[in-house]
């Protein structure tokens, strides 16, 4: 299935076009599909699979469907080199039951670990026999360039940014950006917004959201805020003691951001879509086997900023 994206006039030509020819239907024949889905956290043990199948419904409304598609009792495997992980289907309770009523159905493992960054494999064989399968990559390849700040706030520019070197082009980053401090003797963490902005009469926190783009900013009076906000109404601010920062980057792997540019990545304000986009890397069926890692950066903050809001700087 094409994914087609035209503007709002086009689409006003073409529903206009349409009334004017014979009758036609949006559904086929229908044929039952295998749906696949399974995103590994390179940095967790645990690791979780979905598996469903396509259902069909009298009409066009999908949402007719109240039996859960979730497919049960599958030989559900991940493999690296000569290490496999066997996935146990299990279930939880499910806390939405306006559609569904059953459990909420999936695969998982517990003891799942990595070793270098071969490419990982998924294969899953179905009650009936059915296979699905996929390889996805697990090189990253990220590195920090020497251009972020790690002394903040940078003194010449009202911003500070972090930087990162990548290989390929069509690679998604979500940043987030946290500083720490203690109270009592106990660890707290605080984000820090990119930025403030105006809107609707107030303002509001903007968080950086997911990305391609190999550099973050955060504004210096974000931080400003960020800072104020931990001790606002206490008057004991020396007994809040600043620790440093840490740029925490998310990294897409190859097969992970080709899906998100897929089903988000590439509409704007301007473009509408009247189909869905069937995004696939699954043998045999439809779905995704993608991952994402989490690489780090730290900054530390000076002490003429600390005392400035009255705390106590942390780090030697």
């Amino acid at each position: 299935m094409r994914t087609i994206v035209i503007n709002t006039t086009a689409a006003l030509l073409a529903i206009l076009s349409f009334s004017c020819e014979e009758n036609f239907s949006p559904k086929t024949d229908y044929v039952e599909k295998y749906i696949l889905y399974c995103i590994i956290n390179t940095d967790s043990s645990v690791q979780t699979a979905v598996l469903q199948r396509s259902y069909n419904v009298d009409g066009f409304d999908p949402y007719q469907n109240t039996t859960d598609p979730s497919i049960i009792g599958a030989d559900i495997r991940l493999r690296q080199g000569n290490n496999v992980f066997f996935m146990r289907d299990t279930s939880i309770a499910r806390t939405d039951t306006s559609r569904y009523k059953s459990p909420v159905n999936f695969y998982f493992t517990d003891n799942f670990f990595l070793q270098g960054d071969d490419s990982l494999e998924i294969i899953a064989t179905l009650p009936n026999g059915k296979k699905l399968s996929s390889i996805t990559d697990l090189s990253f390849n990220i590195e920090f360039d020497t251009a972020s700040d790690h002394i903040i706030p940078a003194q010449e520019n009202d911003y500070f940014a972090f930087v990162w070197n990548s290989e390929g082009v069509n690679k998604w980053y979500l940043p987030k950006f946290t500083f720490y401090y203690l109270k009592n003797g106990v660890r707290f963490g605080k984000d820090v917004p990119s930025e403030y902005v105006f809107k609707n009469g107030t303002w509001s926190a903007s968080y950086p959201e997911i990305t391609q783009s190999n550099i973050i900013r955060f504004k210096n009076s974000a931080l400003d805020s960020a800072f104020a906000q931990i001790s606002y109404g206490d008057p004991d601010k020396s007994s809040y003691i600043i620790l440093g920062g840490v740029l925490t980057l998310i990294v897409f792997n190859e097969s992970l951001s080709n899906y998100y540019s897929t089903t988000n990545g590439y509409l704007d304000d301007f473009t509408i879509r009247i189909d869905e986009t069937d995004y696939t890397n699954i043998n045999g069926g439809f779905g995704i086997l993608g991952a994402f890692k989490k690489q780090l950066s730290g900054a530390r903050f000076t002490d003429p900023y600390i005392r400035s809001f009255g705390y106590t700087p942390g780090l030697p």
